[in-house]
């Protein structure tokens, strides 16, 4: 079957990423009552729209600025909805969530105060290792991993910032 519209074009990505938002309740609901084979699907589901819904905007032509800050929002309101739900749990403890809410932050500040989406060097893997955090805290729910997922969070997270300032400072500079 063949789009001939644009809308439509422009469609498909957005149900990608929308449907992470979908399936991230039952995601949640799942792992409370410790169903891990289908905690295991949701989760490489959601993983899959995520590489997917950017890759398919590329080849169809209707990359945007809303695009990816809709790509964006819901990636880190999926990334929280986790978090919440191990905080919960006891695997993390509060102030990672604070931490999380800082970084979102921190893109979005920075990249409206951009002319583009600014991903900097660091900041553009930091939604995949929190997402990578997510599976190894799913697959191994172990204290060991729940320590390296934390120095994971708040050493890329300084390192995105400190990448972020030097983005800007330099730029500033070039003007």
């Amino acid at each position: 079957m063949k789009i001939k519209r644009s809308g439509q074009k422009q469609s498909i990505p957005h149900i990608l990423t929308s449907l992470r938002l979908v399936v991230l309740p039952f995601l949640i609901y799942s792992f409370f009552l410790d169903m891990n084979i289908i905690v295991y699907f949701l989760f490489l589901f959601s993983i899959g729209t995520d590489l997917m819904d950017g890759f398919i905007a590329r080849k169809l032509g209707v990359s945007s600025k809303s695009g990816a800050f809709f790509d964006t929002i819901v990636d880190f309101l999926f990334i929280y909805g986790l978090f919440m739900a191990f905080i919960v749990k006891g695997f993390y403890p509060a102030w990672i969530f604070i931490l999380l809410v800082f970084v979102f932050e921190q893109f979005i500040l920075t990249s409206l105060y951009s002319e583009r989406v600014m991903y900097d060097p660091i900041g553009r893997y930091l939604g995949s290792l929190l997402f990578g955090g997510i599976g190894l805290t799913l697959l191994f729910p172990e204290k060991l991993v729940y320590n390296i997922v934390t120095i994971g969070i708040v050493v890329s997270t300084a390192i995105s910032l400190c990448s972020r300032l030097a983005y800007f400072l330099f730029n500033k500079s070039k003007n």
